[in-house]
């Protein structure tokens, strides 16, 4: 009797350890499928709500863009509440100001670069200059490359050699001076500057603008 009591015992507790390795092994590869679509849905730009801030800490960086979670869920947060959106002087200013105050927080400025990188837009300048373009991206869309040079890639606004000289690039003479319109600074050609004279004040169609 006491031999059967026993053995009784230890196959309701092998019983009982097979269902726990069953259900631990269950609960796995849940969790691991959940991640792998957390992670091709930050890859593949989809909106912000699909991707969680535990799956972003678990992948903080993702496949195709070197960029924390936290700037990616920035910058969809920017294109959700701005994209789209009728661009003002006003709704600008907002934009940028809101851009700079998460600058050294949740996005650093190679953040905002990588994103203008993602887009083929310029991004050389300063943290006001980037920022600046990154607004006007995300409000009026890309620039496409000149159609003239076919190189450079066109800016928006008041160009910089009409601000101030620049070494060895004296000022230009434009029927547009003092305007803010679409122009070209030249490319270069592996060491050798191309220079370029294209500029219009409209005429430009924009590309849709991409974000992580």
């Amino acid at each position: 009797m006491g031999r059967k009591r026993k053995a009784t015992n230890v196959n309701s507790r092998a019983a009982t350890l097979k269902k726990a390795k069953a259900t631990t092994g269950t609960t796995t590869t849940t969790t691991s499928t959940a991640s792998s679509s957390s992670t091709t849905a930050v890859a593949a730009g989809t909106t912000a709500p699909t991707v969680t801030s535990a799956a972003l800490k678990e992948y903080p960086y993702t496949k195709d863009y070197d960029m924390k979670g936290p700037a990616i869920l920035f910058f969809r947060r920017l294109q959700s509440k701005y994209g789209g959106k009728k661009s003002t002087p006003k709704l600008q200013g907002d934009l940028c100001e809101e851009i700079t105050e998460h600058i050294g927080g949740d996005v650093e400025p190679w953040d905002i670069k990588t994103v203008l990188k993602l887009n083929d837009q310029a991004a050389g300048g300063n943290d006001k200059e980037i920022t600046l373009r990154l607004a006007d991206g995300i409000l009026r869309g890309g620039l496409p490359r000149c159609p003239k040079c076919f190189g450079g890639r066109l800016r928006y606004g008041r160009p910089k050699w009409e601000i101030r000289p620049y070494k060895g690039k004296a000022k230009r003479d434009s029927p547009l001076k003092g305007r803010e319109r679409f122009h070209c600074p030249g490319y270069f050609d592996d060491d050798h500057y191309v220079n370029c004279t294209f500029e219009a004040l409209d005429g430009i169609d924009r590309l849709p603008w991409k974000y992580p």
